[in-house]
């Protein structure tokens, strides 16, 4: 402590730079948790979004397969049970193997489905 003192200019100058120094430390340290929790909170809120197309019947109006077992034709209907991000578990209305996992993308493509940029813009 000393030495320390001696290299700053005295007991009294080593006291403010312990404090400023805590002090900046502190307050760095308040900002980057503020902005973790706002980014935390965010991702949260997102994740936990209410799937706005829950329980909606829509009608396909093109041909379709998502590559994983899921066949749609013009003029069926399927129901949406459950959205996760990309990820939607649909009902085919008459089918036999329901549900079925598929992609936003695909069901957008195949029927009236919104897709993410459709319901950014609203």
């Amino acid at each position: 402590m000393t030495t320390l003192a001696k290299r700053v200019g005295g007991p009294g100058t080593l006291a403010v730079v312990t404090v400023m120094g805590g002090w900046v430390i502190i307050r760095g340290a308040e900002a980057g948790g503020k902005s973790v929790w706002r980014a935390v909170k965010a991702a949260v809120k997102k994740r936990n979004a209410a799937c706005s197309t829950k329980g909606q019947v829509f009608d396909v109006v093109s041909d379709g397969e998502d590559g994983k077992g899921l066949t749609l034709r013009a003029g069926a209907q399927y129901r949406v049970m459950e959205c996760d991000g990309e990820a939607i578990l649909i009902e085919v209305l008459g089918g036999t193997n329901n549900p079925y996992f598929t992609s936003a993308q695909f069901l957008a493509s195949v029927s009236g489905f919104p897709t993410a940029e459709k319901m950014d813009a609203v």
